[in-house]
């Protein structure tokens, strides 16, 4: 004689799907930012790769950017609070947000001769590809 189905477990299936995807939603939520990863593209232009990477809501000096001869590796970290001395709080809203990628690059590149500038929340990396023959790697200012 066949088993009979038990309607507990589809209910556990069920209840632990849901589970899964609460939990990748709740990790999307993390920090009070929506921005869980930096969005880029990696373009040949010939002589250089130019990594381009949506960075909004950060600054400048938020950012931090590190390059060697294969990859680039994308950091920003901001943190607001709105405050006002003479209230009595009930309720303050304080934002964390931070973000980090490393993008491998599809030749070798000069990282030394790297340059990046950074208008209206969109970073742009612009590093020469290398000769062959020459090692390292080093740290980009954002301009």
């Amino acid at each position: 004689m066949p088993e009979k189905p038990n309607p507990f477990e589809e209910l556990d299936e069920l209840i632990e799907r849901m589970n899964d995807q609460f939990g990748e939603l709740s990790r999307t939520f993390e920090g009070g930012s929506v921005l869980s990863e930096i969005s880029v593209d990696v373009a040949d232009h010939g002589e250089e790769i130019v990594v381009t990477a949506d960075l909004p809501g950060f600054a400048e000096a938020d950012i931090d950017l590190h390059a060697d001869e294969d990859s680039v590796t994308l950091s920003a970290e901001a943190e607001t609070e709105t405050v006002d001395d003479d209230a009595h709080y009930h309720r303050k809203e304080r934002s964390h947000q931070s973000v980090s990628r490393r993008v491998r690059l599809p030749e070798s590149v000069d990282a030394a001769a790297a340059t990046a500038g950074y208008t209206n929340g969109a970073l742009t990396v612009t590093l020469p590809k290398l000769d062959p023959d020459a090692p390292g790697g080093h740290e980009i200012d954002v301009e």
